[in-house]
């Protein structure tokens, strides 16, 4: 329909039933008259009693003078497209079936079956407690298999370890075979079971409650159905249903049609239209914990969003899955960030050129011997920081041949040695970078990370070198790793603890408690203080025994200093990343952090949380300094400062709050700061230069306008969760 109109006449053909049966029959004849009322518009209604009568019903309608019509079931589809051939004038829209593609005047209306299956799965997951769930389904139909696809998929994204059982009954209709089907997945041993198929889906719902089961629906809301508004027995174990809002498609399609703007082909509905969800909990509402009831929203947007995938529709082929990936969201996530890098890179060009006295005495002598030196200032200084932080890759391939011939390994590890400096610097920013962004998850500024380095160094070095040598490494090293942690917890829990309790700011107090954190370490490895080395004028603690020293990778090379806590930091970003999104206590400190009203108000501790978030983060920050004592200088100086603790929060801003994205800004940063030695070393450009590259990274990457400002790109939709601290005093 090409033109708007108010005269609108339209007709509604039922699929085998009445308009008040409660099947889709039902939600499109409600859609139908809420459209008649809101845009005043006449309506026609045929209700189809033998399957035989369906095209006679159609031609009738038409007769009418309907010029919309309206059809339900993919068992209509081949009928309405024979009459659409012959009556050019009018147009159809068939709920659930996909028309023809060379069709003029036929829309179809269908649904993200796999999402809404996705969601009954999640659900299915987290309230199994058998670990074996159970799918019915109808007839071999598309619908069908994109419900059980997605529920499938759903049920491993909450619950990996649950085994799904399937049972087909070949028929809608068939109420015996509905029943034979769920009292076999009951017998598998099955506590929830979701059936999509039809009247045979019906009874093996019904089956399964009786049993003792949790029962799911489908396509409409059966506890007004099925269990008669819950007057059925069974109606208490129904804990919701994957419906389609048939209602809201037929209205959508009318107000299309109304204003000229409905097309032939497909409109689909999905959870960003509100085309499919779930339905109301009604009996189980006060059985279902708060905690699963927020995982279903959390991953209803992740759906949404695009976040979370059903697994339909994925593409076949690592050359396929590479297109989708490549065309798909990813990529647009990481255009921005490295549109930010290279301008960045840019500015910074800029920056050596102008600032380089013998770029402007080249000026004198004229534009090109100008530009010809600005070049090649820019070409040195840049050619410096990637062997400052890569190596020279001449060197490293002479050295991987001499050692190939003759076994000498000297060349090689002088030749990779800047690449090992790279991720040695990278190990500490990773861990805290996690402490800043675990907080930040919470909805807390933990600016102390830098103090709990500290109070983390002084319990590490403590353990590392007073407990002497009668113990093993394996018993020493994880003693002193775990000090550290403990340290740093203690430490950022006390902020914590005030938050929860009085309300003070997490950002004063840790601020406050990074003095007394420096104070202290002052005092106890001051000359003659008590954790200072014996005999020795410089403010140092002793020695740590060997048996605490992380383990080196090249232990017979003492200048290359990178060593395994690059794979305990590794492991951290997993750890981290299961514990926020994959357990129950992260899910209470991100609930916190979004909203921690709501959070109490759903049962939430927030006090607890609040805690429990801080330790966690002093407890990351604390392996940082672990690291640095056990791994590199095997001492501490009162001197133990390096900016980590304050880099952290660029870090989390950047990887915007999380694990893997902290992961890859913290691998950024340490290449930057040993590319930064080498553009010293190599082009003499001064050091401080790396520090404007950071400051451009952060301000580009925490504000992608002003990118989209300068390449002049489009808004696109955001997909990552937005993390927010909390307000001040607020709790």
């Amino acid at each position: 329909m090409s033109s708007a109109n108010d005269g609108l006449k339209v007709g509604l053909v039922t699929d085998l039933g009445r308009i008040d049966d409660g099947t889709f029959n039902q939600y499109a004849y409600e859609g139908l008259m809420r459209a008649a009322d809101d845009f005043g518009l006449e309506t026609d209604v045929i209700e189809t009693e033998d399957r035989a009568a369906l095209e006679r019903n159609i031609q009738q309608i038409i007769e009418r003078g309907c010029a919309l019509v309206i059809t339900i079931g993919s068992t209509m589809g081949p009928a309405v497209e024979r009459l659409a051939s012959r009556y050019a004038d009018v147009h159809f829209v068939i709920v659930d079936y996909e028309p023809l593609s060379d069709t003029r005047n036929v829309t179809g209306l269908v649904f993200a079956e796999d999402q809404a299956g996705f969601l009954a799965g999640a659900l299915a997951g987290l309230m199994s407690e058998a670990g074996v769930v159970g799918f019915v389904g109808g007839e071999d139909i598309e619908p069908v298999r994109k419900y059980q696809t997605g529920f499938q998929n759903g049920l491993a994204h909450t619950n990996r370890a649950a085994r799904l059982v399937s049972s087909f009954t070949e028929s809608f209709t068939d109420r015996n075979a509905g029943q034979a089907a769920a009292e076999d997945l009951i017998g598998q041993g099955a506590d929830v079971l979701f059936a999509a198929a039809g009247g045979s889906g019906g009874t093996a719902l019904q089956t399964a409650a009786q049993s003792g089961a949790w029962v799911i629906g489908v396509d409409q809301d059966v506890w007004l159905t099925t269990f008669a508004d819950g007057q059925v027995q069974g109606a208490d174990r129904l804990l919701t249903s994957a419906v389609k809002q048939v209602d809201q498609a037929v209205y959508h399609a009318i107000e299309q049609a109304r204003d000229g703007k409905l097309k032939s082909g497909l409109l689909t509905f999905d959870l960003s239209n509100g085309g499919v969800g779930l339905a109301p909990y009604h009996a189980t509402d006060a059985v279902i914990a708060s905690e699963v009831k927020g995982k279903i929203r959390e991953v209803a947007d992740g759906l949404r969003l695009g976040d979370i995938r059903t697994g339909v529709g994925a593409a076949k082929g690592f050359s396929q899955r590479f297109v989708a990936w490549a065309t798909d969201w990813n990529l647009r996530a990481a255009l921005i960030p490295s549109l930010a890098i290279f301008t960045a890179l840019v500015i910074g060009a800029l920056f050596i050129a102008g600032f380089d006295p013998e770029v402007w005495a080249a000026f004198g002598q004229g534009f090109g011997h100008g530009l010809a030196a600005a070049l090649r200032a820019i070409a040195d200084a840049y050619s410096g920081f990637f062997q400052g932080a890569f190596g020279n890759p001449s060197r490293i391939v002479q050295g991987t041949s001499e050692y190939l011939r003759t076994g000498d390994d000297t060349l090689l590890l002088k030749g990779i040695r800047p690449f090992t400096e790279s991720i040695r610097i990278s190990t500490p920013y990773i861990f805290a970078g996690l402490a800043v962004a675990l907080g930040f998850r919470a909805g807390l500024f933990n600016i102390g990370a830098e103090g709990q380095y500290f109070i983390a160094g002084l319990a590490t070095v403590f353990v590392g070198y007073s407990i002497t040598g009668f113990l093993p490494w394996f018993i020493h090293l994880p003693l002193a790793i775990l000090a550290g942690m403990v340290g740093g917890g203690l430490w950022a829990a006390i902020a914590g603890y005030l938050k929860a309790k009085t309300g003070a700011h997490e950002v004063i107090n840790t601020i406050m408690l990074n003095y007394i954190a420096f104070k202290l370490a002052d005092f106890m490895l001051q000359v003659g203080g008590p954790m200072a080395r014996p005999n020795d004028s410089r403010p140092v603690s002793p020695d740590i025994w060997p048996t605490a020293y992380l383990p080196q990778f090249f232990p017979n090379d003492p200048s290359i200093r990178v060593n395994v806590g690059f794979f305990l930091a590794l492991a951290t970003v997993a750890f981290v990343y299961w514990l926020l999104f994959k357990t129950t206590i992260g899910f209470e400190l991100r609930a916190v952090g979004a909203n921690p009203s709501a959070a109490r108000t759903a049962g939430i501790n927030v006090e607890r949380a609040l805690v429990l978030a801080m330790a966690f983060s002093g407890a990351l920050a604390g392996m940082a300094g672990a690291h640095d004592i056990l791994g590199v200088i095997h001492f501490m100086p009162n001197s133990f400062a390096t900016g980590y603790g304050f880099d952290a929060i660029a870090l989390a801003l950047l990887g915007k709050s999380h694990p893997v994205g902290v992961l890859i800004a913290s691998l950024m940063f340490g290449f930057l700061r040993a590319g930064a030695q080498g553009m010293q070393g190599y082009a003499h450009v001064p050091i401080d230069i790396i520090s404007i590259l950071q400051g451009l990274l952060i301000i580009f990457i925490a504000a992608p306008e002003v990118i989209r400002l300068i390449y002049h790109l489009r808004e696109t939709r955001e997909t990552a969760e937005t993390v927010f601290t909390s307000g001040w005093g607020s709790v």
